[in-house]
């Protein structure tokens, strides 16, 4: 889950269009959906997209980071976030993904150091429990996971629950959403209930030159403590 799609190839040659993208309503759409990208995701779509979303939200994250303890990127996808966040200095990166193909992609890639990116990866569909300990993260950071037919607002208190007390934590998602399917509510709900601490949303493109009046070009970003 990790990215907004433009449309892309099939293994069969056929292009998706970005409304079929959108379109997906459960989780094994999903699984089908990025089965079908995972080759293709990065040079049909990030490069050419110019997909600034990932480096937008690291960035975010590591002005707040303390540097110390593991950071989960939340729908990693191939990987993206993971890259910025090693080559800001985040000494440590777990990934999670309902994709296996995404997931395999994300492993393979290396850091500046000839290490993995990622120290850990994980299978996991967001729209349920999570199989992690609680209280295990310093940091989380996810973009393009909460957006059409992906994982709903639900998803948060998962990744609040394996968050230690004070992580700091960047949720980006689709803008087009973020007020209708409660995205917004629910993060003002989790402060005035202490769960999170020093909210702030970042209106941020998805694109770089994107069209800010075009809410599917850009994100909510939400920025913030855990209680």
């Amino acid at each position: 889950m990790s990215g907004d799609p433009a449309a892309h190839e099939t293994g069969a040659g056929r292009p998706i269009s970005l409304s079929e993208a959108y379109a997906v309503q459960s989780p094994d759409d999903n699984r089908a959906l990025y089965a079908k990208w995972a080759d293709t995701y990065e040079s049909d779509f990030a490069v050419p997209r110019r997909y600034i979303y990932p480096r937008a939200a690291a960035e975010l994250l590591c002005e707040r980071f303390s540097g110390s303890g593991p950071v989960l990127d939340a729908g990693c996808g191939t990987g993206l976030v993971g890259e910025y966040l090693r080559d800001l200095g985040v000494a440590v990166v777990d990934g999670i993904d309902i994709s296996v193909e995404m997931l395999a992609k994300a492993r393979a890639k290396t850091a500046a150091d000839g290490s993995p990116v990622y120290h850990k990866t994980f299978e996991v569909d967001l729209t349920g429990p999570v199989d992690i300990v609680g209280d295990t993260y310093s940091g989380i950071i996810s973009t393009g996971t909460f957006t059409h037919g992906h994982v709903g607002p639900d998803g948060i208190a998962e990744l609040l629950r394996i968050a230690r007390p004070g992580a700091c934590c960047v949720i980006g998602v689709n803008a087009s959403i973020f007020e209708p399917d409660g995205f917004k509510d629910r993060f003002e709900r989790h402060a005035t209930e202490g769960a999170i601490n020093g909210l702030e949303v970042h209106f941020r493109q998805v694109y770089e030159g994107a069209d800010s009046s075009d809410p599917d070009q850009m994100a909510q970003i939400a920025v913030f403590a855990v209680g």
